[in-house]
């Protein structure tokens, strides 16, 4: 039986410093702790961070048995530290990337064939096989050639026995995404359940190129997330936790299953920043703020800015190990060079601040990460366009704290012509599949809603194109335990 108290664990995992929370339903903090770690692995600290918890928050009344979440975000996904463009202080963790084969349905695309523009290292540490065949839709929806299905189950049959997964991306699939499906089924009839079929427009950036990247990058680390769910799991039932469902912080300050993030490792990838922002909006109590991060030592690493509670989300693309991804993360802007905890250097804290805001209007900038204090105590006093500087409440947790409250997101993208008659239709079943997508990744089916509508034009198309994005939320599914003890 579900214990009437329920409480989660949140958990942050950013270079070498972790921190961790224990949050009940009401977003009530009970517990949290901060410190740096010899390792990078959640599954190496789980043991010593629930032990140090429970012993602030049981003489509060809770025991594991209240703990009905394990919420865990990381700041750069395992797999991708370490190679070209990533961060160079970051630990690459052990193991291999793919190897993955690439399909992309569209035989007139060649003059940029697939992968162009990757560092050569990654590309040969990634993919075994990639091949153009025909097949796409045009921006009407209808086919823009006629798929190969013979080139596809020729492809299959080369590289069976050889790839971990399989990256598929079409022309306008986040329009017609109908030759993706159907290249997914001749795929998977030629290769088995085993192999993992990855499609682009579930990505949902607008850019083939962009849609593709990800995807690829997505099957590259498809079975090490398997691998790493697998501990994640063991690493709860070792800690008493067998009954707390787990789930990781997506890039947006959102989280999902892990079942669902299996095949979306990707989406992990900044989700440490997200959910600070989150978090600091939550702590002070400011849900329309700026947001600074800071290191060990009192030096601001990055700002970004927070509405309605959650970090805005960067417009462009992003680029992860070198290459340009669809992947919308925060917007952060960096505090380069880094300033230390003298006071000195204010300026480019207070450019930094300029930059992220995303109005004149001027908003009280919260200070977070391990070195908040510090930073804090070396200030004059407001910085232009700020109204206050102030360390939120446990600032040093804020981000254990933001995944710990964090809702489960689905999004779901649509590009369509701006004069046609079925607009409004196209719009209600776009809302329809971001619920479906929420409900996917773990919402409660009974309480998820629409969050975010956000339409935009598409430029360098032959006709006025809309590009529609629509987010849906909802708070973590209940009733997971009795099923998990179940099997």
């Amino acid at each position: 039986m579900t214990p009437e108290r329920s409480c989660r664990i949140g958990i942050s995992m950013e270079r070498d410093r972790f921190s961790a929370a224990v949050v009940e339903s009401d977003g009530t903090v009970l517990a949290s702790v901060e410190r740096p770690t010899p390792t990078a692995a959640v599954t190496a600290v789980l043991p010593v961070l629930v032990e140090e918890l429970m012993a602030q928050a049981g003489p509060r009344g809770v025991t594991l048995e209240h703990i009905q979440q394990v919420m865990v975000g990381v700041s750069e996904v395992d797999g991708l530290a370490g190679l070209p463009g990533s961060d160079p202080s970051w630990r690459r963790w052990p193991g291999q990337l793919g190897p993955v084969a690439v399909v992309r349905l569209g035989a007139a695309t060649t003059s940029l064939p697939p992968l162009a523009g990757w560092p050569e290292s990654l590309r040969a540490t990634v993919s075994i096989a990639e091949a153009c065949v025909a097949g796409g839709a045009r921006l009407d929806g209808t086919d823009f050639e006629p798929l190969d299905t013979a080139g596809l189950v020729a492809f299959a049959r080369k590289i069976a026995g050889r790839v971990n997964a399989v990256a598929v991306s079409s022309v306008f699939a986040t329009v017609a995404p109908g030759h993706e499906l159907a290249a997914a089924g001749l795929l998977r009839a030629e290769l088995g359940d085993s192999v993992p079929i990855l499609l682009s427009h579930e990505m949902g950036g607008s850019g083939l190129l962009e849609r593709e990247n990800a995807t690829v990058l997505q099957a590259a680390l498809i079975r090490r997330a398997w691998g790493a769910a697998h501990r994640l799991r063991r690493s709860l039932v070792d800690c008493g936790l067998s009954h707390a469902e787990p789930f990781l912080a997506r890039n947006d300050g959102s989280i999902m299953t892990v079942d669902y993030a299996l095949t979306r490792p990707l989406l992990l990838h900044g989700a440490a920043a997200a959910t600070g922002a989150r978090g600091a909006a939550l702590l002070a109590g400011e849900p329309e703020a700026l947001v600074a991060f800071t290191d060990v030592d009192g030096a601001p690493t990055a700002v970004c800015s927070v509405t309605a509670g959650s970090a805005q989300l960067a417009a462009g693309s992003t680029v992860i190990a070198g290459v340009q991804t669809g992947l919308r993360t925060v917007a952060l802007v960096p505090t380069n060079p880094p300033i230390g905890g003298t006071g000195r250097g204010l300026p480019q804290l207070a450019e930094a601040v300029d930059r992220a805001k995303s109005s004149p209007r001027d908003l009280p900038l919260l200070v977070i990460g391990p070195g908040a204090e510090k930073l804090v105590d070396t200030l004059p006093g407001p910085l232009p366009g700020t109204t206050l500087v102030c360390c939120p409440p446990r600032a040093d947790a804020a981000a254990a704290v933001g995944v710990a409250v964090a809702p489960v997101g689905g999004d779901a993208v649509r590009m369509f012509s701006a004069t046609s008659p079925h607009g409004d239709d196209i719009r209600h079943r776009v809302k329809e599949q971001a619920r479906a997508a929420a409900v996917h990744a773990g919402a409660d089916p009974a309480t998820v809603a629409v969050t975010d509508v956000e339409e935009s034009t598409v430029p360098h198309v032959s006709e006025p194109t809309v590009l529609l994005r629509v987010r849906a939320e909802g708070p973590p599914r209940v009733g997971w335990r009795r099923t998990y003890e179940r099997s």
